[in-house]
């Protein structure tokens, strides 16, 4: 995952266009396998990273560097608005609605090539580094990252308490960052 550093939200906040151009081709890939992740649908993991990012050019203030880094809150923002869809959808199939903008969706063959096998490498990266969790430690990040459940939700799904869920998934997610940066050094 490349790294964006705050000063590249200063000068998107100044209204640089070439700032935001910059931060779109360089992190946008690790927005979408997050979002693809979550979603398993290429056309509404788009349509995420489009929301997130007019919503950081509309509205640049709703970050503050004092808080973190601008690539965790983007992360963030895109987790939280993935599971956001997935629930929704989740609502209409169970309520026997049909979803006529499925029809609509692009043509998977026209996907452009280079931009895939970067997104392939990124997301063979997380895999990776996800593979190498412990199963036990795997099972909660799944579970609160990709299918949107809380601590409890995930305490009562599995029959643990509340405080081994937290301790797994703050271990989890700390073996995943070392992962990640010895991979990407690599």
């Amino acid at each position: 995952m490349p790294v964006i550093d705050n000063e590249i939200w200063f000068r998107i906040k100044e209204g640089e266009a070439a700032a935001f151009a910059e931060l779109y081709d360089g992190f946008a890939g690790a927005m979408f396998s997050l979002s693809i992740e979550i979603l398993g649908d290429r056309w509404e993991a788009e349509e995420v990273i489009q929301d997130v990012f007019s919503y950081l050019w509309r509205k640049p203030e709703s970050f503050s560097p004092k808080k973190g880094k601008l690539s965790s809150w983007l992360l963030v923002i895109t987790r939280n608005r993935s599971i956001d869809r997935y629930r929704s959808r989740k609502r209409r199939l169970d309520r026997g609605e049909s979803d006529e903008t499925l029809a609509q969706k692009p043509d998977p063959s026209l996907i452009d090539g280079a931009a895939e096998a970067t997104q392939n490498d990124e997301r063979n990266h997380l895999q990776h580094a996800f593979g190498d969790l412990p199963k036990e430690q795997r099972q909660v990040l799944e579970l609160s990252y990709f299918k949107g459940l809380n601590h409890q939700e995930i305490s009562d799904h599995l029959l643990l308490s509340l405080g081994t869920v937290k301790s797994r998934i703050r271990l989890g997610i700390e073996k995943l960052r070392n992962s990640l940066a010895t991979l990407r050094n690599e």
